[in-house]
């Protein structure tokens, strides 16, 4: 009986409010509970499931939020942080220091070639294009 007027209070409500009932859901199962002992005569099981119901009404849209992945990542963007040795994380800084270390072994005037130095030019520029996005 309790489960088909839960539904049916669902279904009743609008939109919005039924979006804040579905991420409290916890905190309204607790209340139904509470009531439940309540009804029997547990009265201290009854104060214990409504204090627990209040936690999980403050609590449970915090707890039940699912995580978004991270978006994934373009495969020039990965080719570019494997030219110069990069993690995903890496800062301004970092790829700068990396491209400044890289470039000064194979750049043409010191016997490198010119297309691992243009290689390494154009890792550096899309990186750091990414970050200034």
């Amino acid at each position: 009986m309790a489960a088909l007027f839960g539904v049916l209070f669902v279904a009743r409500i609008g939109g919005a409010r039924r979006a804040l009932v579905m991420q409290r859901w916890p905190a309204f199962v607790l209340a139904g509970a509470a009531l439940v002992a309540l009804m029997r005569g547990a009265i201290m099981p009854a104060a214990g499931l409504g204090a627990l119901a209040g936690l999980a009404w403050v609590l449970a849209p915090s707890l039940l939020v699912r995580r978004a992945a991270p978006p994934p990542e373009d495969p020039a963007d990965t080719a570019a942080r494997a030219v110069l040795g990069l993690a995903r994380n890496a800062s301004e800084t970092d790829i700068r220091r990396a491209y400044r270390a890289k470039i000064a072994r194979a750049h043409p005037d010191r016997g490198g070639a010119h297309a691992e130095a243009a290689r390494l030019t154009a890792a550096r520029d899309r990186l750091l294009k990414g970050k200034r996005r």
